[in-house]
This record gives C-alpha cells, sequence and structure tokens, in this order.
C-alpha cells in the first residue's frame, strides 16, 4: 500500500453538534481520496457509535475519558504513516477548499503551515467574546510568507518533525515549544490566508469561563517547569497589571487588520470577566502547576 501524502487528525471531547459538523465540512472533500481522517475521541458511548455509524470513512480511535487534547492528538498522528498531518479542531468546520489548498501548499518544502480561524458570524455576543479572546492572532487577513507562529486550531506539520520532537506524553500543550524547536533547527514555518476555517458555537459564558481558566492554568503550569524561579516570582507579582495589558493587545490587533471592530466594541463588557480569568489561570498555574486542569480541557 502507499504511503498516504495527508492526514486529518481531530481531537474530539464534545461531540455533537461540533464533531458533526466539523465532518460534514470535510466529507466532499476527503471521500474517494487516499486522505485519511481520524478522529480520537475521548468521549465514547453513544458520541463514539454516531460517529462511526454517520462518517464510516472516518478512523476512529477510542481513548479513555480525561485523556488531554495534545495526548488525543498524538494518538492520532502516531495511528498514520501520511507525509503530512493537517489539526483542525472539533470547534471549527473547513472551508469547501480546505484539503486542496492544503494538497497545494505541501509540494514546496516546508515544516508547519498556519491557516486563518475566521468568524461564523456569531448571532451571540458571548461567541465573539470567545473567538476575539482565542484566535485574536489568527483573524484574517493574514499575510502569504515565512511565520514563526502556527495556530493548532488549523496548521499543518511535517509528521516526521511532530514524531521526532513532540515531548513525553502527559507533558502538556506541546505546540509552543514544538515551534521554538522546530524554528531554533532551521525549519520553514509558511502562512496561508487561504486556508480557512471557522469557528463556531455557541458557548454558555460560564462554561467558557471555566474552559478558559484551565486552559489558562495548563499552559501556565506546563511553562512552569521551563522558566525560573524568578520568572516566576515576577509573574505573581505583576500578574494584576496583564489583563488590561492583554485587552489592549487583542484591540491593537483587532484594529490593525480592521476585523470586526464594531462586534469587538460590542463585547467589551464580557472581556472584563474573561481577560480575569485568563490571567487568574496562568497566575495558579506558575504558583501551583497545572493540577488536573488538561483533562477537563474540551
Amino acid at each position: 500500500m502507499s504511503t498516504p501524502k495527508l492526514a486529518i487528525v481531530i481531537a474530539s471531547c464534545v461531540g455533537p453538534p461540533f464533531i458533526t459538523r466539523c465532518l460534514k465540512s470535510l466529507a466532499a472533500q476527503v471521500q474517494n481520496t487516499e486522505i485519511e481522517v481520524i478522529v480520537v475521541d475521548r468521549a465514547g458511548g453513544d458520541i463514539a457509535a454516531g460517529i462511526v455509524r454517520d462518517f464510516p470513512w472516518v478512523k476512529l480511535i477510542r481513548r479513555p475519558a480525561g485523556e488531554s487534547v495534545p495526548d488525543l492528538r498524538r494518538r492520532g498522528i502516531e495511528a498514520t504513516t501520511a507525509e503530512y498531518i493537517a489539526i483542525i479542531e472539533e470547534h471549527c468546520v473547513a472551508r469547501e477548499d480546505w484539503v486542496p489548498v492544503i494538497l497545494r501548499a505541501i509540494q514546496q518544502p516546508v515544516a508547519a503551515i498556519r491557516g486563518v480561524v475566521a468568524d461564523a458570524n456569531y448571532p451571540r455576543l458571548i461567541d465573539w467574546a470567545v473567538y476575539f479572546t482565542e484566535y485574536n492572532a489568527y483573524m484574517p487577513p493574514l499575510p502569504r510568507g515565512t511565520t514563526d507562529d502556527v495556530c493548532a486550531a488549523n496548521c499543518v506539520y511535517r509528521r516526521d518533525l511532530l514524531l521526532k520532537h513532540l515531548p513525553e506524553s502527559g507533558s502538556g500543550y506541546w505546540e509552543a515549544n514544538l515551534n521554538r524547536t522546530l524554528l531554533a533547527a532551521g525549519e520553514t514555518f509558511l502562512s496561508e490566508p487561504d486556508l480557512v476555517v471557522y469557528h463556531t458555537g455557541p458557548f454558555g459564558f460560564r462554561y467558557y469561563l471555566r474552559q478558559r481558566y484551565l486552559f489558562s492554568r495548563a499552559f501556565a503550569g506546563t511553562r512552569r517547569a521551563t522558566v525560573s524561579a524568578g520568572f516566576r516570582l515576577i509573574y505573581l507579582l505583576v500578574a494584576p497589571l496583564l489583563a488590561p495589558l492583554l485587552w489592549a493587545r487583542m484591540a491593537s490587533r483587532v484594529y490593525s487588520k480592521r476585523y470586526r471592530l464594531d462586534k469587538f466594541i460590542q463585547v467589551l463588557p464580557h472581556m472584563v470577566p474573561v481577560t480575569a480569568v485568563y490571567v487568574l489561570g496562568e497566575w495558579v498555574g506558575f504558583l501551583l502547576g497545572p493540577g488536573d486542569s488538561l483533562s477537563e480541557i474540551e
């Protein structure tokens, strides 16, 4: 059997409607091709059975509840022999030309490709708040060319580089450290503005605040082992000042791109608790470590 050029890996924790919409957006692009679609599911039960029933072209890998999203993705990467791995979040849907754009982009020598995360024109302000908080660095327009940043919601990596540089299982969110390692080794990242996914909703406000706290604690808790005690102390002392700085960075990116300015202004009241929880999660992570946060992130 020939080695497939591309495999698409999706970590699934929530299930429908998110995973259903995501897979439907891929169906016409991958069926009757050699492209593998691997869903690594930790929800189990009826959710896993529904994926098998409704999407027979998907390779489903069942994993225990509580396994982290990075480790779910790792299982998918290990389960294929494809030359390139595309990763899309289950909360996103792919544009109708997502796979053709990937196949065109990987014709050139590149270690990783980042794409755009666009909005789904949400009817609710809370979903706009989620979008601006999580994806402000990847909003359209993105320039075409080399980059030093890759978004795990919409990206492509060479599989051999992933296998070579992924940290051990259970070590948390590996994207940031992986990217630094690859760039230090002289590898090239490509920014491709035609590689577009749409982030979907809805999200409950309390649910999202908890998820934002867990993600921030997991990220800082994992990073805690790689920074000095002095860095941690300084962070813990200046953390109260970081929430307005975080908001200002988001506002600067939105304004510089002139992207959805009206919606950003409307969600300003929501951004106060969101940015506060963002910083609180990192503060606790640097102080106490990640705890069980990775296993609870969806």
